[in-house]
C-alpha cells in the first residue's frame, strides 16, 4: 500500500509541475561545431533570463565542460552505479547555466531496465521543474544513442556545414526525424560558411530537397560566419559569447536565440517529462554511428 501511495504521489508532482521546453542541438556528421554553438545558445538564453540546464550527451566527443573550462567531477554513469544521486551531477557552470554530464553513460541508458530508467525519470522529475529551458547536445548521426534524445525534443536544431558530407548526412537525419514524427520543428543552423548569403543559400537549397522529397520543411535558424575568434576561444576554454560579447558571431548567435525564443511554444502542461520522452523513442535508430 505505501509503495503504491509514494508512486502515486511521484505521478501527482509530475503533472503538478510544469516541464522545461528541450532544445535538441544535433548534426549529421561530427567536427561541424554543434558543441560549441549548444554552449553558446545556453548562455545567450541564460542572459535573457531563462533557468537553463544543458546536457551533455555526446557519448564520444562529449567536451561541453571542456568548452566552458570546467571539471565536472561526476556524471549519469555514477548515478548508474548508485555512487551519487543525480541532482548531486549537475555542476554550475559559468555565466549562470548548469550542466548535466551524460557522455559515454548514454549507451548505458539504452540498455538499462525499466524499473533502473523510471528511477532516473524520478530522480530528475524532482528538480527539472526549476528551469525554463533544457538544451541537449547530443552525438552526431542516426545511432539510438542520438535519436531517443532527438525525437523527444520540442524543437530539434540542425547544425549543418557547407561540407557535402554534413550536408547529406544532415538530409538522411531529417528523413528518419520525418519517419517517425512529422511535427517536431527542424531548424536550420548553417555554419562555418563564408558569407551569410551562403548560409542562406544553403539552407533554401535544403528546405527545397525536404519539400520535394521528404514532404515537408525546415525552419531557417540563422548562419554563423567562419571567424577565428571562435576557434581561439574554444582553445582557451572560454566561450565566445562571455568573453567577446560584441563580436560578429556573437551577434550573428544572438539573433539565432531570439528566433528560437520567439518561435511558437508547447503547452508546458502538455510536456512528457525528460526521461519519459527518452525512454519512449530509445529504440528508434541505426545500429551503426557514422559520428
Amino acid at each position: 500500500m505505501m509503495n503504491n501511495l509514494k508512486r502515486f504521489s511521484l505521478s501527482a508532482l509530475k503533472l503538478d509541475k510544469n516541464h522545461p521546453e528541450i532544445f535538441v542541438v544535433t548534426s549529421g556528421k561530427g567536427g561541424v561545431g554543434k558543441s560549441n554553438i549548444s554552449v553558446n545558445l545556453a548562455l545567450l538564453m541564460s542572459r535573457m533570463k531563462k533557468n537553463v540546464l544543458v546536457i551533455d550527451a555526446d557519448i564520444h566527443l562529449g567536451n561541453v565542460d571542456l568548452l566552458m573550462g570546467i571539471r565536472p567531477k561526476h556524471s549519469i554513469a555514477d548515478v548508474i552505479t548508485g555512487k551519487i544521486e543525480l541532482k548531486d551531477v549537475v555542476t554550475r557552470g559559468p555565466g549562470g547555466i548548469d550542466i548535466l554530464p551524460a557522455g559515454s553513460a548514454v549507451i548505458e541508458m539504452l540498455d538499462l531496465e525499466e524499473k533502473v530508467l523510471q528511477k532516473l525519470d524520478d530522480a530528475f522529475s524532482q528538480f527539472e521543474h526549476k528551469y525554463d529551458t533544457i538544451i541537449v547536445d547530443t552525438g552526431a548521426g542516426v545511432h539510438h544513442s542520438v535519436m531517443s534524445f532527438v525525437l523527444g525534443a520540442d524543437k530539434i536544431i540542425l547544425v549543418v556545414t557547407p561540407d557535402p558530407a554534413s550536408i547529406a548526412d544532415s538530409y538522411g537525419m531529417v528523413k528518419v526525424i520525418r519517419n517517425t514524427n512529422l511535427d517536431i520543428p527542424i531548424i536550420m543552423i548553417s555554419n562555418m560558411v563564408d558569407h551569410e548569403e551562403n548560409g542562406e543559400s544553403m539552407f533554401k537549397k535544403m528546405n527545397l530537397m525536404v519539400q520535394r522529397f521528404l514532404n515537408s520543411s525546415l525552419v531557417y535558424g540563422g548562419s554563423i560566419v567562419k571567424d577565428n575568434l571562435i576557434q581561439y576561444s574554444v582553445q582557451k576554454q572560454k566561450p565566445v559569447s562571455l568573453f567577446y560579447p560584441n563580436s560578429v558571431p556573437v551577434n550573428s548567435l544572438r539573433m539565432i536565440t531570439r528566433r528560437l525564443l520567439n518561435m511558437p511554444i508547447t503547452d508546458v502542461k502538455k510536456r512528457d517529462s525528460f526521461f519519459d520522452r527518452f525512454m519512449n523513442y530509445k529504440d528508434v535508430g541505426i545500429e551503426s554511428d557514422n559520428g
